[in-house]
């Protein structure tokens, strides 16, 4: 036992628990940016479900079991990693899995001001879920869906910001949608 405050003990156990993780998001397309969350993630965790979750606030381009196999494809070697989708609230997929910990990405202020949102929503519904939040490497700090939908848009190359095994598909997915 170790007294670290004035009324707070931590228990140090023999035993460390196996931990779970999700990593919820729109991948709308996925990007290098959430391929790099995803494998560092997948490090610190024994088990983590990459969540494909429908954004209300968003109008998506590819449909869930089309953003869920992309994600397979790019993960399917990694063996701690299991790709779900959801229509409800990323931490009620998290009670029902026995999760502890959600993932989440932050690259700017802007990211900022939503993620403390919903860690204090999150934290509402359940105070037994811990937030953590893992920054981007430095080539993928400014990625995100909608700026390679922009560039493909634009005709622009989007190699340094997708996984290549997924750029016809998300090129060809971002222009169909364009032509309606």
């Amino acid at each position: 036992m170790i007294k670290l405050k004035k009324g707070f003990v931590f228990l140090r156990y023999k035993h460390t628990p196996m931990k779970t993780a999700v990593y919820a998001g729109s991948f709308d397309p996925i990007t290098l940016g959430h391929l790099d969350i995803m494998l560092r993630a997948a490090k610190l965790f024994d088990t983590l479900y990459i969540l494909v979750t429908n954004n209300i606030d968003k109008k998506t381009t590819f449909s869930v079991d089309e953003r869920v196999q992309m994600i397979e494809k790019v993960t399917a070697q990694v063996p701690n990693i299991y790709v779900k989708s959801t229509n409800d609230l990323v931490v009620r997929f998290a009670e029902q899995h026995k999760v502890d910990t959600l993932i989440r990405g932050l690259r700017n202020v802007k990211d900022f001001e939503a993620e403390i949102a919903l860690y204090h929503f999150n934290r509402n519904i359940n105070q037994n879920i811990e937030t953590i939040i893992l920054f981007p490497s430095t080539i993928h700090t400014y990625v995100s869906s909608s700026a390679i939908k922009e560039l493909v848009h634009f005709d622009s190359d989007i190699s340094k910001y997708v996984p290549e095994v997924l750029i016809k598909d998300i090129v060809k997915g971002i222009k169909s949608k364009q032509l309606k």
